[in-house]
């Protein structure tokens, strides 16, 4: 599989409501894939897909496909596109002696915008949210975006892609009172549109794509588990998903821990694999004088050469030969890899041998 990428990947792109990028695919490919399909019967496969209407147009066929069992391209500490050198420190800051602008080299995760990375066909997004002085903001060491606009641009991809599940995924929630909680659980349910496309978690993890488009509902919400009695329209981290993270700088501990993560995972809840490296403090501190001083150094080499390498192919593999599924997968500046193509290949493999 191929995907036509930006021009200019630093570059923000700004799209019309319909427009996304196309994915072709066997052309056009930065790195080169190990196939995944028989050689004979790729050339039949792979349609050309927009990546904003993915999923509706690879199983508007095959509606029944659980939504636990489909690679869902994802990202990680999403909404960090707002962040600068100057952002303020975040409370949960554990590298709060340091000036702002290493924090920052080492904090910033992806350079889009929430809408655009829906527009490029990510399904999941992993927020941190703190209620700040300045209102309920992002964060990952420094504080990033205003969590208003953020869902402003969900409830707009949502709504005008009502075939399109996406995931929204709180991870930590700090500096909140029980009445901010509350505040913030109204405010979205309120939402003009954001809240019109909330899913009821008796859907559960295990539902079908037909069973959400059914209901008219495309948006699941993960929450605090002590809010999960609040609405049936806000998922229980606990109950719904697991997301191990495996904390490790090195490529070949990242591999093996993904390996055994996907084998052992439950099959009724959602599977986050963190196709993420994690710099130690020696990593962050000698980052200056052995060349690799930003995240965005340490990711981008790394993470594209195991993608490029087949890494989710072989995790597909190791996990139908253990009776699973490889389900969402999330990694740093998604946008300067092959993440996206490589999910949509493999579902569209899975799709043609699971006929």
């Amino acid at each position: 599989m191929s995907i036509r990428q930006p021009k200019d990947q630093q570059k923000q792109l700004r799209y019309s409501k319909s427009a996304g990028n196309v994915l072709d695919v066997q052309q056009n490919s930065q790195y080169p894939l190990q196939p995944t399909c028989d050689i004979h019967i790729q050339a039949q496969l792979f349609p050309t897909y927009n990546t904003a209407t993915w999923m509706f147009d690879m199983y508007k066929d095959d509606p029944t496909v659980k939504l636990n069992q489909i690679i869902i391209p994802g990202s990680h500490d999403s909404a960090t596109d707002q962040m600068t050198k100057r952002s303020p420190y975040a409370r949960f800051n554990k590298l709060h002696r340091i000036s702002q602008e290493l924090v920052y080299m080492w904090a910033k995760c992806q350079h889009h915008t929430i809408y655009e990375q829906l527009m490029d066909g990510i399904r999941y997004l992993d927020l941190r949210l703190e209620n700040h002085q300045s209102g309920w903001k992002t964060f990952h060491g420094l504080i990033s975006n205003c969590l208003l606009n953020v869902l402003d641009q969900v409830g707009r991809f949502a709504s005008n892609h009502p075939r399109e599940i996406i995931i929204v995924d709180f991870q930590h929630l700090v500096n909140f009172s029980f009445g901010d909680h509350i505040n913030l659980m109204e405010y979205i349910i309120k939402h003009p549109q954001l809240g019109q496309r909330l899913a009821g978690n008796h859907l559960g993890a295990d539902g079908s794509m037909q069973d959400y488009w059914n209901m008219d509902k495309n948006v699941i919400l993960f929450y605090n588990e002590g809010f999960k009695h609040f609405s049936h329209l806000y998922w229980s981290r606990c109950n719904w998903i697991e997301n191990p993270w495996y904390n490790t700088p090195k490529k070949s501990v990242l591999r093996d821990s993904l390996t055994r993560g996907i084998k052992e995972r439950k099959q009724h809840k959602f599977h986050v694999s963190q196709l993420i490296l994690t710099p130690d403090a020696f990593k962050v501190v000698s980052g200056f004088v052995f060349g690799v001083s930003s995240l965005y150094k340490l990711t981008i080499p790394s993470i594209s050469d195991l993608l490029a390498n087949g890494i989710l192919q072989s995790l597909d593999h190791a996990a139908r030969q253990a009776g699973n599924h490889v389900n969402i997968v999330i990694v740093d500046f998604y946008g300067h890899g092959s993440l996206i193509r490589n999910c949509l290949e493999i579902n569209s493999c899975n799709k043609h041998t699971n006929a």
